[in-house]
């Protein structure tokens, strides 16, 4: 692909729209793709902080890409930390660095012209920091991760609700108050007081609701109408959140596909052939790891659980974009970890049970 030497290739075929970021840094239209002209000088966060990143002349891709992968070179550092200080393990906290290091969706978006790797990088360092009260550094990190990408800046703000005896509200006169009653009040003044900037921002990102039905009538559907994930996100909305959730949970699946349009596509070799068969394993350890902590009332890793079940949540349904999943991969892979080295016989079993029943889904899945 010499006309896309540096990105993923054209946007809708084998690459996404890394191309497009560097016609908004560019300095000259040289090494710009022909078909991604259209966006030189374009107005994007990204971009602005791409040129923050690195105010020089920018004319070859990798005078960009090499700055770029400063997101993803932190994530194994705080990923061990946030572990440490959850788990107080260091055989858990190398366990989940080693994992994120070698993480092929991580790698997969993170070493290209995208902002997944930096907001993985953001998302995880802004809950390290929230969980050990540096205020001032969480508000740094939420201030970055805004320009990045205000979506996923307004899921980090809402984390302090679930920790908001260590970062927001302090003294034995909360504790009298429900927690139910505490966090929903919590949720509705911040909704409230972003609503306008959301509403302008989902109205910007193709978002109709918080179902975006206009990006599954469009993209989704327009790139493969018989899609599971198309039928998925049609459903009725009771079933749609919580079966998208699953499905977004378990991503990616199982593709032997080596070659896109005759191109040999190591993207999707990372992400859909690479992960399936890892995340065979990484689940297993996953859920033996929740059902023992739920047997042994770890309340720090549970709520840790519930953060990490909400924010996948969020993208689950505002989203729909699998490498958006990039961002909870750290957190993923802190909760294997855990479920690595903490275990007993029958949560060990249930894990057992899930590797069996994912492999002859994912068998299924490949074959028909």
């Amino acid at each position: 692909m010499p006309d896309w030497f540096g990105f993923t290739g054209m946007y809708g075929g084998v690459g996404t729209d890394d191309s497009r970021f560097f016609a908004g840094v560019a300095s000259s239209e040289i090494n710009i793709p022909r078909y991604a002209r259209g966006y030189i000088g374009m107005d994007h966060g990204f971009v602005d902080f791409l040129k923050i990143l690195y105010p020089f002349k920018i004319v070859h891709p990798l005078t960009i890409i090499i700055p770029n992968l400063l997101g993803i070179c932190f994530i194994p550092y705080f990923t061990y930390r946030l572990s440490f200080h959850l788990t107080n393990n260091l055989k858990v906290s190398r366990l989940s660095f080693l994992l994120v290091v070698i993480c092929p969706v991580i790698l997969s978006n993170g070493l290209i012209l995208m902002r997944d790797g930096w907001v993985a990088f953001l998302s995880i360092a802004g809950v390290f920091y929230l969980l050990n009260r540096n205020n001032k550094s969480f508000i740094i990190i939420l201030i970055i991760l805004f320009l990045v990408r205000p979506g996923s800046a307004i899921l980090l703000l809402l984390a302090p609700v679930f920790y908001f005896k260590k970062s927001i509200l302090k003294g034995n006169n909360f504790n009298k108050i429900p927690k139910v009653v505490l966090v929903f009040s919590m949720v509705a003044v911040l909704l409230y007081l972003m609503l306008p900037f959301l509403t302008e921002y989902l109205a910007v990102k193709g978002l109709d609701s918080f179902e975006r039905a206009g990006f599954v009538e469009t993209t989704i559907k327009k790139a493969d109408a018989g899609s599971i994930i198309y039928k998925i996100y049609t459903l009725p909305i009771y079933l749609k959140i919580p079966i998208g959730f699953i499905f977004f949970l378990f991503l990616p699946f199982f593709q032997g596909e080596f070659y896109t349009l005759n191109i040999l596509n190591i993207r999707t070799i990372m992400f859909s052939t690479i992960m399936p068969i890892l995340s065979l394993f990484y689940f297993k350890y996953f859920f033996s790891g929740v059902v023992y902590m739920y047997q042994r009332n770890e309340k720090e890793m549970k709520l840790f659980f519930y953060l990490f079940c909400f924010f996948l949540l969020i993208i689950s349904q505002a989203s729909i974009q699998p490498r958006h999943k990039t961002a909870l991969m750290p957190f993923f892979y802190i909760l294997v970890a855990y479920g690595v080295h903490n275990g007993n016989s029958s949560s060990k079993a249930f894990g057992t049970f899930v590797f069996v029943f994912l492999f002859v889904i994912q068998f299924y899945m490949a074959l028909f």
